[in-house]
């Protein structure tokens, strides 16, 4: 391993064992989390039995958390719970949060607990994500719905490529056969009037998503997003949802590891 790479390594070991230190509420929850992060560093050789099985660990202020032995799944523990990409630059309101992309639930929860959210609707196409979405959902205690569909600008049949990496599915040409939503049918399906939040991390699906209609922006007071500028057009989609009455905030801008925002004006 070069130099460098490896003083890399260390470092994230590092501020992982710190993390898992500071954010357990007891030692077996901490020696379970900072081991699973040193473990996915190395999980091919893991034995493959042993891969994906499932933790329970319990976070200060009374929070439980399930994931598994997955380096998606510790890599959405690392982003949201010690980075907190997903703090928000703007005041805090209360209302709905819809939650695209949710994964294993990590922002859902971190979001949940942190603000003044009264309901959370989970959107997640992979079936064993939605299943942990659920359980954290439910150990915790929190009111929400999860619809196990992709996201997209209509109601269709798309194809999602699944991954090893539990955060890296996605919409694809090729892949198995998942039904997908627009946000205009979960406003009429769980009769919405008003979303408080938007969080979307779908992988590069953003670009299709704000590509169809886009009236459910009208109803939506902020948005937070992981935008890939790799396979997106990132300038126009960011000033597309401007143009709807958003004030833009970049990502990094506020926090070392913020997420693009957008927000009305109160």
């Amino acid at each position: 391993m070069p130099p460098r790479r490896f003083m890399t390594v260390l470092k994230t070991f590092v501020s992982d064992l710190r993390g898992s230190v500071r954010l357990a509420a007891n030692t077996r929850s901490r020696f379970r989390l900072s081991m699973d992060f040193a473990l996915s560093r190395f999980i091919g050789l893991v034995p493959g039995g042993q891969r994906n099985r499932v933790r329970e660990v319990r976070l200060c202020g009374d929070i439980k958390i399930r994931y598994r032995l997955n380096k998606g799944d510790l890599h959405s523990i690392r982003e949201i719970w010690l980075e907190e990409a997903y703090r928000l630059p703007f005041e805090d309101s209360s209302g709905v949060l819809l939650d695209l992309g949710a994964n294993i639930g990590m922002a859902s929860l971190w979001l949940a607990k942190n603000y003044s959210f009264t309901r959370v609707i989970a959107v997640e196409p992979d079936p064993n994500n939605a299943a942990i979405v659920r359980k954290n959902l439910e150990l915790n205690g929190i009111a929400g719905e999860v619809l196990e569909a992709a996201i997209g600008p209509k109601e269709a049949v798309a194809r999602f490529e699944f991954s090893e990496l539990s955060n890296l599915g996605r919409v694809s040409e090729n892949g198995s056969l998942v039904p997908m939503i627009s946000v205009g049918t979960i406003i009429q399906k769980f009769a919405v009037t008003r979303f408080a939040l938007i969080k979307i991390d779908i992988e590069g699906g953003e670009q299709e998503l704000f590509d169809g209609p886009t009236e459910w922006l009208a109803c939506t007071d902020a948005i937070i997003i992981e935008f890939h500028p790799t396979v997106v057009d990132y300038p126009r989609l960011t000033s597309l949802v401007s143009s709807n009455g958003f004030r833009y905030i970049p990502a990094h801008s506020v926090f070392p590891e913020s997420m693009d925002c957008f927000t009305k004006p109160k």
